[in-house]
Formats: C-alpha cells, structure tokens, sequence
C-alpha cells in the first residue's frame, strides 16, 4: 500500500506540473487563472509530498518550508474557484481572507501540534470547503459561458467536494490521521480530480475560462442572418431598447419567458452574439449607462441619487454604489460632481438637494 500511495501521489504531482507548463502557455486564459492554478499545483504537491505513507526523509529546513507550502493549500484552492466562477466585478476578496485565516490556523496546527487547534481546523475546512461548493452552484444563475454551466456541478463536487470529505472526515473521527485509509483517499483523490481537470481545462470548447476581465468587452458584431441566434439577439436588442432592464430584480429566466425561448439558448445569445460572460453585469452596464446620463444632467440635479439607482432597476443604493464604481471607475457622487458642483444657493438649501447629499454614498 505504501508504494501505491506513493505512486499516485508522484502521478498527481507529475500531472500537475504537466498541466501548469500547458496553461502557462495557453494565451487563451487569463493571467490568473493561469496563476491560480500554479498555486494549487505547488500547495497540492506540498502536501502530497508532506503525508505519505512511506517517510521521505525531507532534510528539517525543506520540511518545514513543505509544512508551511501545504497549509496554503485552501487559499490557493478558493483562489482558483473564485477566479473560475465569479467574474469581475464581483468581490473575491472576501473569500481570500477567509482561506487565509483557514490556512493559518492549519499551519498553527502544523508547527504547534499540541494545541488545541485540531477541531477548529477541521470545522474551519469544512466551512469554507462546504461554502465553496454553495457558491459554485449558486453563481449559476447569472454565468453565460455554457462550457462553465456544464463544468459546474462536477467541478463543485470535485474539488470542493474533495475537501470537505478529507477534513469532515478527520472531524468526526471516521479517519484517523496517519492511516492507510486516509492517505489513500488523499493521494486517490486528488489524482482523481486534477485529471478530471486536465480534461476539461484543454478541451477545446473551453474558450472563454478563465480570461481577463478587467475592461468591458468589445462590442460584438452583428450577427450574419444565416446565424440560427441572429433572430434572438434582434429581438434581445428591442427588448433592451425599450428598456426592459429597468425591471428590478430581473434574472435571466425571466428574460427568457419573455422572449419565449429556452433559457440555455438565451445564454448562448448574449455570450457568443453580444460578448458577455455575466447576466448581471450585461444587465448592470445598460442601468449604468442611463443612471450616468441622469448623473450627468444639470436639469437633474434635484434628483437624489436613490432615486436615479431606483428609477435604473437597482433594488437599494449599495448594490448601485458598487455596479457604479465597477464600471466606471468612480462613484455616482464623484460622476455627478462635474455636472452639478456650482448649484445655485438658493437650491442647495431646498429640500429637494438635502436628500442628494444623505444618499450620496
């Protein structure tokens, strides 16, 4: 059992350096993604290295730096599902805080053994393991990228499924640490889930996993009329232009129903025909680009800036505020500044201007 365990875990590490000289290759996929991964490959392959069966006999200063690589193991794996599933504009940060604090408690745990840190570790994986398979099914509703929505489930199950089986069964007792058992479902698994990843990550229709996002996309050509989507991004276009987005709280089933088409063939539309990865954020850049034409009026200077947010389709200001930054690089407050710093006296001591400055943020 020991040479098996070994061999798996020298296949893994063997494949996921493989896969990382492949990805840094494939321009294809953004730079972190790209990253993401390598940092995955070196954590895995840390702990691969640093709880096999058979003792390697690492010289002290190289298993210590082994120990301390393993432990960001859970940082590095929400990194990769962040980046893969939720794109920008959506905030990652909270989800790398709270993998660091998990991988500093695993590593408190690792060079102060007989602390009492063994159960928190443990409920603390399973937490972020457990909240990370929620976010890659529940980010579903808005992803576009139909090569994603297929991945998703497996993927979930896979890598975060993997985690949360490791530590919840160390949690409970089931598998004790050091045992054939648990180092096999250790090195079995993650064999497992990195070939599984290997095929999907280079299969060709995976074309838009997981890129740069940092500016708008560009603006897609029109579709030719042979295109079996051109009729449905025609009718996508009036509906938008008669300003179905302001209808709050609009999911792309909705959207669907009133299009009366399937919501997997709406998908595709807006991704492959328009150029967009999100339905919140293709929704989002027509609201903004109204609320900025509002913002921008001196006519409208009277207008609170709640009023503007909901008169666009926002359901309350903070969502508003944060659509707002993350497309045009400022504030509504900051946006509006230019139009409407010179108000009359007379007006700024109205009514109608106390409620601006109360929402402004």
């Amino acid at each position: 059992m020991e040479i098996l365990d070994l061999a798996l875990r020298i296949a893994s590490i063997a494949l996921m350096v493989l896969l990382a000289v492949l990805l840094v290759r494939q321009t294809r996929i953004g730079w972190e993604g790209r990253i993401s991964f390598i940092a995955v490959a070196a954590t895995e392959s840390a702990f691969l290295l640093n709880t096999t069966l058979m003792p390697l006999g690492f010289p002290a200063a190289l298993s210590a730096n082994l120990t301390l690589l393993a432990s960001l193991s859970p940082n590095a794996v929400t990194w990769l599902i962040v980046t893969i599933f939720l794109d920008p504009p959506l905030r990652r940060w909270p989800w790398l805080v709270a993998s660091s604090i998990v991988s500093a408690l695993f590593y408190l745990h690792q060079i102060m053994p007989d602390a009492p840190l063994a159960y928190l570790c443990a409920f603390s994986g399973m937490a972020l393991y457990g909240a990370l398979f929620v976010l890659a099914l529940w980010s579903s509703r808005d992803d576009l990228v139909e090569c994603r929505c297929r991945a998703r489930p497996g993927f979930a199950a896979a890598i975060a499924g993997l985690g949360l089986i490791l530590t919840g069964s160390q949690a409970f007792g089931l598998l004790e640490e050091g045992t054939t058992a648990l180092a096999l479902l250790k090195s079995t698994g993650i064999f497992a889930v990195t070939f599984a990843f290997a095929l999907w990550i280079l299969s060709p229709d995976v074309t838009l996993w997981p890129s740069d996002q940092g500016a708008p996309p560009s603006p897609a050509p029109k579709p030719a009329p042979q295109d079996p989507d051109a009729p449905l991004i025609n009718r996508l276009e009036t509906a938008m232009a008669e300003g179905i987005w302001r209808e709050e709280g609009l999911t792309i089933g909705a959207l669907a129903t009133r299009l009366a088409v399937p919501e997997h063939r709406l998908r595709r539309a807006i991704n492959g025909g328009l150029g967009h990865r999100n339905f919140s954020s293709f929704i989002n850049r027509q609201r903004i680009e109204a609320a900025k034409a509002q913002l921008a009026d001196p006519d409208l200077c009277g207008k609170t800036v709640l009023e503007i947010a909901y008169d666009v389709g926002f359901a309350s200001l903070g969502p508003f505020n944060r659509a707002f930054r993350a497309e045009t690089g400022q504030s509504p407050t900051e946006y509006r500044r230019t139009a409407c710093d010179e108000v009359p006296a007379d007006l700024a001591d109205s009514e109608n201007i106390m409620p601006i400055r109360a929402n402004l943020h």
